[in-house]
């Protein structure tokens, strides 16, 4: 066992027993209702409109639910339902979740969540899946549809099905790659894949006419600031040249029952700052094509759960950054100065002096 090996076993053990007995305390949720839905203004392609976010309540994440105990910023599966849901509750869920946009004008995306993989046929069954797929296929005012999953569960059945159940709808996977490190992805986020095996994902989405939204993390921990940034620009640049259709950067927020919450309760880990961000987003924009578009939506932005600044100047960089997501224009992107941007700099120079030192 190489010392890699060894450090992704300890990471591991410590990312399942972070989650400790909270999966086993998950109610049973009304199966006939969706964990959550809600709509926002968004992008949909080169065009400003509303999408639909639906989480159904499924069993959860296989990652999560099994003995690598799933990534260690993550408690999405505690969002889940401690039992299965029926294929006709899942359909039941999604129907409820579409009264949201009666009466909406185009264009419309929907984005479908399960806290893991909508492909994964224990979490949604097949049958769920075609009837869901065909539900939104009947909505002409749906232009475009985002769909989860881990890249194990991309075959070319369900991409084939895709394709024959939603014509001509642009459709994107949503994958958590993360990094494209695979000693980041391993070491700090216990992911549970390969690099390679994203790479194989988005190839066999691609050559049947389907895009990826690849959700590229910033900050995981283990990791200083200016790591964090390096890496996510890094990873940026690798899916970009793989040929994703979206980048979403998702600074990392801490979530209850995860070894990142632990890191954090012991004075060992930071969020991001909002000056991080707004640099990785810059970063991407210009690396970015005319038709990939950069989004980002900080969860707890401002808090100090999630990525934040002084408090001062959180909200109007907060602001900034929803401006940009709408109009894919850096001119928006651009915040108040603020004094704590002295601060974000002089924290990154001495905390990577620190760790070339103490390495």
């Amino acid at each position: 066992m190489t010392v890699d090996d060894s450090i992704a076993k300890l990471v591991a053990e410590a990312t399942a027993s972070a989650r400790g007995r909270s999966i086993t305390k998950r109610k049973a949720l009304d199966p006939s209702r969706p964990a959550a839905k809600w709509t926002t203004t968004t992008r949909v392609g080169q065009k400003t409109g509303t999408a639909l976010s639906v989480v159904l309540g499924t069993i959860g994440c296989s990652h999560a639910r099994g003995e690598a105990g799933g990534c260690t910023m993550c408690s999405y599966l505690l969002d889940g339902s401690s039992r299965s849901p029926t294929a006709e509750e899942l359909v039941q869920q999604f129907t409820t979740a579409l009264d949201q946009i009666t009466g909406l004008d185009s264009p419309l995306s929907v984005k479908i969540y399960t806290s893991g993989s909508f492909f994964d046929e224990e979490e949604v069954p097949p049958d769920a899946r075609g009837r869901i797929l065909d539900l939104i296929a009947e909505d002409a005012r749906i232009e475009e549809v985002v769909i989860e999953s881990r890249p194990e569960y991309v075959s070319e059945g369900v991409l084939s099905e895709l394709k024959e159940r939603l014509k001509d709808r642009v459709v994107e996977i949503g994958m958590g790659l993360e990094s494209s490190s695979d000693r980041v992805r391993s070491l700090c986020v216990n992911k549970g894949f390969s690099f390679a095996d994203f790479l194989s994902a988005v190839e066999r989405a691609r050559v049947r006419g389907i895009g990826v939204r690849a959700y590229v993390l910033l900050k995981p921990p283990f990791l200083t600031e200016t790591e964090a940034v390096l890496d996510a620009k890094k990873t940026i640049g690798d899916a970009l040249a793989a040929g994703v259709t979206t980048i979403s950067l998702n600074p990392v927020n801490i979530q209850k029952n995860t070894l990142v919450e632990q890191l954090w309760k012991g004075g060992h880990y930071r969020s991001p700052w909002l000056w991080s961000v707004l640099e990785v987003i810059e970063s991407a924009r210009s690396a970015a094509g005319n038709e990939v578009n950069v989004i980002c939506d900080p969860v707890a932005a401002g808090k100090q759960r999630g990525a934040h600044n002084c408090g001062k100047c959180d909200e109007s960089v907060v602001s900034a950054i929803r401006r940009f997501v709408l109009s894919q224009n850096l001119e928006d992107l651009k915040a108040p100065g603020c004094d704590c941007r002295g601060l974000w700099l002089h924290s990154r120079y001495h905390e990577d002096v620190a760790h070339l030192v103490h390495q």
